[in-house]
């Protein structure tokens, strides 16, 4: 695409330049520019993206961190061209100009997106070479077995609540929500529990940069050995598979592909999780829904997909070239977040009422494109079984206001920092004398 083009979208624009009296906008432009940190703290992050549209527009400058700046894209139609590569970005971060300047912080988990990778991964591959590597994950994620895995994460959901539901007092993300993912997955995927542990553990070291050499070592150990690869009866794990994948060059690239589908997909749960069981504490409407109301359970997931998006941003893209887009002008370099999280309060898709668009999937949580989510039937499945199954045994009551959670420093993912609750004790089981 040539960078003489504004707006990727059906070869529409003018030529990058314009009036010199009315230049277009450029990143470090304004004095002063919001927060992402504020959008990410926020109790209500749809009139945050309404005032920011209002102010800015559909592409907004923001701060990622003192000195470092994104482009914040908020429109419906726009983030769908750009996920499906209708302008010239590329996902491999390397390419950021932030990276020319010293970072403000050496772990910042705002900037930890945009960090640089020492291997290729799918996340940041394009073209060819991501198709290759994404072919694996979409070919074992097909075979799995959805009764089993519903099973299975039943199983693992009960053994969690059972370990707080006789106290009467839990907070639920750090017990329930945040080692859902951990236990399910590596279920899913074929681990026993001890390595689900080590795989998600290196997982978020490697996603936060500490030693990620160290991480891909570690699971490509993991995937050699036997007890990863194969069940007890011989049969291979959907782990095995992974490992073995002829598309793959080498056991470290099947690690890298199984440390890519794990950290992310354990965010993403855990802010689908958290959303949902917060909606269902604090707006009643919403909890008669989840509860088999006059919308099910499937049709509530969508509604949080909707007004209460657990994905915030689709992972970084970098502009290639320069081009204009809604008077800015993006420069190369410049690192573009498709804020996804915005489609709700998007006036161009949306309807007046809160609930308008339930149901359709276009809140993009899932993403769009060729770096769209590989198994988002296993995600809801999960979602669904761990809302069904705390909801079913217990009713819990929040123990703060909703103004008191707070949020985790994230542009991707909504992820709740606690879920304090308290509900009535299950009584243990009374043995019988006549069993013995």
């Amino acid at each position: 695409m040539s960078s003489t083009l504004i707006d990727g979208i059906a070869g529409t624009g003018d030529a990058v330049g314009g009036d010199p009296a009315h230049g277009p906008v450029k990143l470090d432009d304004p004095a002063t520019v919001p927060a992402v940190g504020e959008l990410a703290a926020s109790h209500d992050a749809g009139t945050v993206h309404a005032r920011l549209r209002e102010e800015w527009g559909d592409v907004v400058p923001v701060e990622l961190e003192p000195g470092t700046r994104a482009w914040l894209v908020t429109e419906y139609r726009t983030i769908v061209a750009m996920a499906r590569d209708q302008f010239p970005l590329t996902t491999a971060t390397a390419t950021w100009s932030g990276h020319e300047r010293p970072a403000p912080t050496a772990d910042s988990p705002l900037l930890r997106p945009l960090a640089p990778v020492g291997r290729l991964t799918v996340e940041q591959a394009d073209g060819s070479t991501h198709g290759r590597l994404r072919t694996p994950l979409d070919d074992v994620l097909a075979v799995i077995d959805d009764a089993e895995v519903a099973r299975t994460i039943r199983s693992r959901c009960e053994e969690l609540i059972d370990g707080f539901a006789p106290t009467g007092v839990a907070d639920l993300v750090r017990e329930y929500v945040a080692p859902m993912p951990h236990l399910t997955l590596g279920a899913v995927l074929g681990f026993d529990a001890a390595t689900a542990e080590q795989v998600f553990e290196a997982a978020t070291r490697g996603a936060a940069q500490r030693d990620a050499a160290s991480a891909v070592h570690e699971v490509s150990f993991l995937l050699s050995g036997q007890a990863a690869a194969r069940r007890p009866d011989g049969t291979a794990t959907p782990a095995g598979r992974l490992a073995r994948h002829t598309a793959y060059e080498s056991t470290a690239e099947a690690a890298l592909g199984l440390l890519s589908l794990t950290a992310t997909a354990a965010l993403g749960l855990r802010a689908w999780l958290a959303q949902t069981l917060y909606l269902s504490l604090t707006d009643e409407r919403f909890a008669r829904r989840l509860a088999g109301g006059r919308l099910g359970t499937d049709e509530a997931l969508d509604e949080v997909l909707w007004t209460a998006s657990p994905v915030s941003t689709l992972a970084p893209r970098i502009a290639v070239e320069d081009f204009l887009l809604d008077g800015k002008l993006v420069q190369r370099g410049d690192a573009m977040l498709l804020a996804v999280g915005a489609v709700g309060s998007d006036p161009s898709i949306r309807g007046a009422g809160p609930w308008d668009g339930s149901g359709s999937g276009a809140h993009l949580a899932f993403g769009v494109g060729a770096h769209a989510c590989p198994a988002p039937h296993l995600a809801r499945l999960i979602v669904r079984t761990a809302a069904e199954t705390l909801h079913r045994r217990l009713t819990p009551t929040l123990t703060l206001q909703a103004d008191e959670l707070q949020w985790a420093q994230d542009f991707r993912f909504r992820v709740l920092e606690a879920l304090p609750v308290v509900f009535q004790p299950e009584q243990p089981a009374v043995p019988d004398p006549s069993a013995s």
